[in-house]
């Protein structure tokens, strides 16, 4: 009987040089990877933030355009209140947004009918109906500034701090945009800028027409 030759084969294993290598691309491609959606997280949060701030400037204009300025209730009506429709062509409510740069909030305001002047007035002697208070949550996500222009956007007059009223009187979709609560100071454009760590690539411009748009900065 011839005896068969049998040959043992064994597996190779990794050698450390191989081991490093391997090692160091994984974590190129995980630090790349890791950046890319720290980049990508960062553009949505400002993109929703963007989005959430425009709604709500939009939203004051809906209410401004459909809201009553007239009171309800403190009273019972009787059979000969039914004839007395009021003019609604004489109707001038006013809805406006507050934007506040140092406390990174917005308020959705009434004007109040005694003292209609286009902006937030919270003095207690003509203190104007709180809709709703909206403060920015996102994480890293804050309002920059606004830069308020008047004969054209991206003039480069950028307030870092202070309050913006953007107003809507019924029936007009135009806004009245002032500044610092002072309802002398109407401006044509003024544009939210929304910043990460100082710097801001997207901003909510608005129009005294009524135009209201998320747009990207293109430095």
């Amino acid at each position: 009987m011839r005896k068969k030759n049998t040959k043992k084969k064994y597996s190779k294993g990794f050698s450390l040089v191989e081991f490093i290598v391997v090692l160091v691309i994984f974590s190129i491609m995980s630090s790349v990877s890791l950046f890319n959606y720290n980049s990508y997280s960062k553009s949505i949060r400002e993109t929703n933030v963007a989005q959430d701030i425009a709604l709500t400037i939009r939203q004051a204009q809906i209410y401004g355009l459909s809201a009553t300025g007239r009171t309800v209730g403190g009273g019972n009506a009787g059979p000969e209140d039914i004839l007395n429709i009021p003019n609604i062509t004489q109707d001038r409510s006013i809805i406006g947004v507050r934007i506040d740069i140092d406390n990174n909030s917005l308020i959705l305001f009434e004007d109040n009918s005694a003292n209609r002047n286009f902006v937030f007035d919270d003095d207690g002697n003509y203190s104007d109906r709180v809709i709703d208070v909206r403060t920015i949550k996102a994480a890293g996500v804050e309002i920059l500034g606004v830069e308020m222009c008047g004969s054209s956007a991206n003039c480069g007059d950028i307030e870092y701090d202070g309050v913006v009223d953007v107003a809507f009187q019924r029936p007009y979709p135009d806004a009245y945009i002032t500044l610092g609560g002072n309802s002398g100071d109407i401006y044509n454009f003024a544009s939210i800028l929304i910043s990460s760590n100082d710097e801001y690539s997207k901003y909510i411009e608005i129009s005294s027409i009524g135009n209201i748009s998320v747009k990207n900065y293109d430095a």
